[in-house]
């Protein structure tokens, strides 16, 4: 693929920033300037893009690791091992925790779903966010023309 398609990877969104942001008090809202609400939605969709490439890094991650756990199971099951016992499930089952290796892999695999599972649905609600503050510009904007119009 393209190295130029890339260019994102680079993204190092200003966490403590972002955190504020994340934070904001509501009740706050009237002191903050249009400046203020516009450097929030650009923070938050360079924040969103490195969100997203991270989540999809991860679950990269995942489906590599799966790959390789299913790859060494099938090696290891052998017919002789498969008929120690009732089901492929539970052959595959005794192998990966009785196998330090797989064990590894597996406890890695589960640490990565529990991290997406955290994670899903996430980049829609940063979106929302910076529609949100978004419509806030957009009242604001109408507000004043409502004024200058009167």
């Amino acid at each position: 693929m393209q190295e130029e398609l890339f260019v994102f990877k680079g993204i190092t969104p200003n966490k403590s920033y972002i955190s504020t942001i994340f934070n904001f008090d509501v009740s706050r809202l009237e002191y903050l300037t249009g400046l203020d609400i516009s450097k929030y939605v650009i923070a938050l969709s360079q924040y969103l893009i490195y969100f997203k490439f991270q989540y999809n890094s991860t679950k990269m991650h995942l489906n590599d690791r799966q790959r390789l756990l299913d790859a060494s199971i099938m090696q290891l099951l052998t017919p002789s091992y498969l008929k120690q016992y009732k089901t492929k499930a539970e052959a595959k089952f005794h192998l990966v925790h009785n196998t330090e290796t797989l064990m590894q892999i597996q406890l890695e695999l589960d640490t990565l779903q529990d991290e997406l599972f955290l994670l899903q649905g996430m980049d829609k609600t940063i979106s929302e966010l910076i529609a949100s503050f978004k419509r806030e510009l957009t009242r604001r904007e109408n507000e004043l023309y409502q004024e200058k119009h009167s």
